[in-house]
């Protein structure tokens, strides 16, 4: 095949089509593979392949397999287009030239198979109407052969009968008939019995001019077994604009469909299994409240009954046993709310007033306010889509936490919220004594302390508590610190609507924790 050849057969293709030497040498370019890389026809015809591939290597590859088979295997290459890239898959063939032998290649953007057979059998109808020569139809009969048959797809042509016109090798491949056993035959042939009914449905939208797309249905191979594929159907019309027939591409999605099937289970597998695990952890920390109390109260009774009466180990012993006591009942505390917080019992259609439901929060623990000599400054905070309760949770949490890791100087907290899009990002900033960087993911895990109970009480849960709340409600939450620096921890709410801004600023607790 020469250059000009090419520019006849292939010229007014919509596909973007290469003639190049088995070294990679472009011969010739047609308009649309031009407009693809962003280059001129006679300018894609002065290069190689390698030079308007973004990874020559992976050209070498292809080349080198194809030398080896002497055939060209389909791949991905990723092209220059201008100063982007696209990738292609790469499909070719082997033609005989008056000099040797020549690469016919076809370069396919990704997903983009359906556009291409649209934009394919609308040139195919428009060369129906337009060519009338004998000689141009052989031409373009033999050219749409070639292109048919080099497709991955399987292409089928049946009349307004059903009976099969045409069958590419992509439809031996797939179904098991070969083209002699299949053009003549109802295309019936390839339908399960219980899809039957599929036929008629789809020939009657045909006739009525639709196309017909992305149809997931099941097909049957000549050995019986059955797989899912995806049609794309078009009625095709003569030159009096009548509808005699229709292409047909079959994809297989066999391995797409169990894939998701795969996934569905294994998706409601872990659903069941996290709702189970939620309910134990519920029932668990419930059901342990009421010995947990009754090893509480004796052990006071024996703190108040015999202490100082045991000798120093002895008042050690029950000291542990309290105090054990009480951390338990915090930890059972702490998982219950852990668990409420993955229910949906506190779900959407609560709204919080974010600055009466912070004020509660700072009742909760004023106490520890007091006695730090903390002061915690608000500035305008907004209603949001949550419960109070949960809200409440995230802020008693993350102000516990500054209050707690606090350095040498009374702790200084700020609360606000900005604006952004469609959600609310919070930040709770202090003063404290920081966090290595490296433990900023590992802290928010369910019982991760980063210190003892002895040094910071607590129980390891309210990090674990602010992001489960957080994540049901389609937000995240972070932080950013420094050893030595303090912490700021940030989260955001969405808003079905865009955050409005809010100014102003609120001094809520001064540092001797007076209202």
């Amino acid at each position: 095949m020469t250059a000009a050849d090419f520019e006849l057969a292939y010229g007014v293709l919509p596909e973007a089509m290469l003639l190049a030497t088995p070294s990679g040498r472009i011969l010739a370019a047609n308009e649309a593979a031009a407009a693809l890389l962003n280059r001129g026809v006679l300018e894609l015809a002065a290069t190689t392949i390698s030079d308007i591939a973004a990874r020559p290597e992976n050209v070498a590859r292809l080349l080198s397999l194809f030398s080896r088979n002497g055939r060209l295997m389909p791949g991905a290459l990723t092209f220059k287009n201008g100063a982007s890239e696209i990738v292609c898959r790469v499909e070719g063939a082997l033609l005989p030239t008056p000099d040797s032998k020549a690469l016919l290649l076809r370069l396919q953007p990704q997903d983009d198979a359906v556009k291409r057979f649209r934009a394919l059998n609308d040139r195919i109808t428009e060369l129906n109407r337009e060519i009338f020569d004998r000689k141009q139809v052989a031409r373009a009969s033999t050219l749409l052969s070639a292109i048919v048959d080099s497709s991955d797809d399987a292409i089928v042509s049946k009349d307004l009968n059903a009976t099969i016109m045409s069958w590419n090798k992509a439809a031996e491949r797939l179904f098991g008939y070969t083209a002699a056993e299949a053009v003549g035959q109802s295309i019936t042939l390839i339908i399960p019995p219980e899809r039957i009914n599929e036929e008629s449905e789809i020939l009657a939208r045909l006739k009525r001019g639709e196309r017909i797309d992305h149809f997931e249905t099941i097909r049957m191979r000549k050995d019986g077994t059955r797989l899912n594929v995806s049609l794309t159907i078009s009625p095709v019309k003569d030159v009096d604009g009548r509808i005699v027939g229709a292409p047909k591409i079959a994809r297989d999605i066999t391995a797409r469909i169990r894939q998701e099937k795969a996934l569905r289970e294994a998706n409601e597998a872990l659903q069941r299994a996290n709702a189970d695990l939620e309910q134990f952890a519920y029932s668990a920390a419930h059901d342990l409240q009421e010995p947990l109390r009754m090893i509480s109260l004796y052990s006071e009774l024996l703190q108040q009954r015999f202490g100082g009466k045991l000798g120093a180990k002895g008042d050690e012993y029950i000291r542990f046993t309290v105090e054990g006591a009480a951390r338990m009942e915090s930890l059972l505390r702490d998982l219950r709310i852990y668990t409420q917080a993955s229910t949906t019992e506190y779900g959407a259609g609560g709204e919080a007033d974010a600055n009466e439901v912070l004020k509660k929060a700072l009742l909760n623990l004023e106490v520890a306010i007091k006695e730090s000599g903390a002061s915690i400054i608000s500035a305008g905070l907004p209603r949001v889509p949550l419960h109070e309760f949960q809200l409440e949770q995230i802020f008693q949490n993350l102000i516990g936490n500054a209050i707690r890791y606090r350095s040498n100087k009374p702790p200084c907290i700020h609360v606000s919220a900005l604006p952004q899009d469609n959600e609310w990002r919070f930040s709770v900033q202090d003063n404290g004594i920081g966090i290595d960087p490296k433990f900023k993911e590992q802290i928010f895990g369910i019982f991760k302390r980063l210190h003892s109970a002895s040094e910071y009480p607590g129980t390891g849960m309210g990090l674990a508590i602010c992001q489960r709340i957080i994540e049901r409600t389609g937000g995240r939450i972070w932080v950013e610190s420094e050893l030595g620096r303090g912490s700021t921890f940030y989260f955001t709410i969405p808003c079905p609507e865009p955050a409005a801004d809010r100014s102003g600023a609120e001094e809520l607790f001064d540092s001797s924790g007076r209202g």
